[in-house]
Parts: structure tokens; sequence; C-alpha cells
């Protein structure tokens, strides 16, 4: 191998850049540390996967889900995919709708945001009447739903939506399983349950499933998936869908070739159209208004929420 000729200050040229004086040798130390560097890496990554098993266990089942064999494993191996235990604690045993004290059947709900409520229906008085128009989903309504799921998305979303996937999907590793019951059981009693096991083991195939269509639902919007933010249970945007409700009947509000469930105009007529398909009418019985909010979150004291805010939003 011939070596390049030095310029007028004794340095050498290669593809990394302008090397130190010397006769060549520090480009075959370059490439050294560069072959180490790359190898550390890799050592690394092999060591978190015999680590944390839990890791390859899912982006199995995420290419045997059709996704890419190389973005499953590099998603997986990323370092912003963290092991968080309290994630799928705070899915098992925290995720339903928060009661009031003083009114036990509705959620606590700040009367500042029926105002605010108010004003974003007049702020944005084309917007919803766009959802109106074409799904005779009220302003009210919809202006309800974003208030109790997001405060009109303004909530703080301090979750990784993928990741918050993820740590319910490890849960299809049995040993990873176990390990989390063991160590929790003391805290959650209700992990020796036979009930709550098999809950869990739902709740890790479901987030598998959402894993899926977040990845589709990323393609589409040529973003990466672990920038999204949500809730600890995996919702998204002002809306708060999930990847599967809003891959299904996402709609594109603005009209600027993408459905996005963190665009406010894709959100609301998304929204509507979600509703809509479920059954709500302006007109219809009590009970098949309840029925498609309960549909939207399947939680008396939500569905009882949403119509109090309904309600509120008129006077």
């Amino acid at each position: 191998m011939r070596l390049p000729e030095p310029d007028a200050g004794g340095y050498y040229f290669n593809g990394f850049g302008r090397l130190l004086p010397g006769k060549g040798g520090c480009m075959y130390r370059r490439f050294f540390y560069s072959i180490l560097v790359i190898g550390m890496m890799l050592l690394a990554a092999f060591a978190a996967e015999a680590d944390e098993p839990q890791r390859r266990v899912v982006a199995t089942r995420l290419v045997a889900e059709g996704i890419d064999p190389e973005q499953a494993q590099n998603l997986l191996q990323d370092p912003r995919v963290t092991v968080r235990p309290e994630i799928v604690l705070k899915n098992l045993f925290y995720s339903k709708p928060r009661p009031s004290r003083q009114r036990p059947e509705v959620m606590e709900v700040d009367p500042r945001q029926i105002a605010r409520g108010r004003s974003f229906i007049a702020t944005h008085a084309m917007m919803l009447d766009a959802a109106r128009k074409r799904f005779g989903v009220s302003p009210r309504i919809i202006t309800a739903i974003l208030i109790v799921e997001s405060w009109l998305g303004d909530y703080p979303m301090p979750y990784g939506v993928f990741n918050a996937y993820a740590n319910l999907a490890f849960l299809l590793d049995p040993d990873y399983l176990k390990n989390l019951q063991e160590r929790y059981a003391a805290q959650y009693p209700q992990l020796k349950d036979e009930a709550t096991l098999a809950r869990a083991k739902t709740k890790a195939v479901w987030a598998a499933g959402e894993m899926v269509f977040l990845l589709h639902l990323a393609n589409h919007l040529d973003a990466d998936p672990l920038t999204f933010k949500g809730s600890f249970a995996g919702a998204m945007g002002p809306g708060q869908f999930i990847p599967s409700s809003f891959w299904i009947f996402g709609i594109d509000g603005d009209e600027d070739g993408l459905a996005s469930p963190f665009n406010m105009a894709d959100a609301t007529l998304s929204m509507a159209n979600y509703l809509y398909r479920y059954g709500w009418r302006e007109d219809a019985p009590l009970e098949q208004k309840r029925k498609a909010l309960w549909y939207y979150n399947r939680s008396d004291v939500y569905v009882n929420t949403v119509l109090m805010v309904y309600g509120e939003l008129e006077k």
C-alpha cells in the first residue's frame, strides 16, 4: 500500500480529514481506533441483548408482524428505549380515570378549563365546523373530549410512546414477567393473582400490536417513532389516540397530505370520524351517546365526565 504524500506542513490526508504529522503511522492508528470503537459499540449492543433478552423477544414479535428486521432490532437496541417497570405498574394499577372526591361519579375538572373550552370553540370555529359538516359531530362534544383528555392539548405528555409500549411488550418474556412479579409483589400483592398475570400477558400482546401500528404511522409521517410523546398508556396528541385507532380513523384535517395525531386539525376531524362510526348523533338518545363515548374510553366515570363538560359548554 502506497502512503499519501504529506502537505507542506508535513500533514497527511485520508477520508477522515487532516492527520497528525508523521510518515503514515497516524493513519493506521486512526483506522485502528475506529475499528476499536465500532467493536466496542457492537459488544455493548450484544451485552445489552444478553442482559435484557426481553428486547430480543419483542423485536422477534415485531418482525413476525411484518416490521423490517433491521428497523425492529435498531429500535429495540436504541438507548432511548429504557426498561421502566413503573410504566407496567401504572398501566396495571393506575390506568382508570380517577373519580372526584366530592362527586365520585365524575372526574375532577377545573372550571377554568370550561371557560377555556368556550374560547377554544370560538377561536377554532372554522376547524370544528368542518367536523360538524362532515360527520354531524358538534364542536361541543369534541371540545369536551379534548378538555378531559388533554386540557385542549396543553397537558404535559412526558412519556416516549414507543418506550411505553415496549415496556408493556417486554412482559411477553416469561422470565421478565416473573422477575417483575418477584421484585414488586411486596408493594403490589395483586401481582400474585392469576387474574392480574393474565391481564399483564394480554396487555403485552396488545402493546406489541400497537407498536406495529405506531411504526406504520411513523413511516407515514416520515418521523422517528422514538420522538413521539404521549401518556404512560401510549396515547398520543390532543385527542389521545392509540396508534391502531388513529391508523383506522385518522384523517388529514388541514389538507397537508399527512394525517397526524399531534396536529389539532387532524385530531379533531379524526375524533369526529371515530365518534360518528361508533354511533354518536347529536339528536340520539342519551344511552346511544353514552355508548359512543364508552368506546372512546371504556369507563363510566369518563363517560359521565365528558357528558358533564359537554353540558357545561352549552351554558
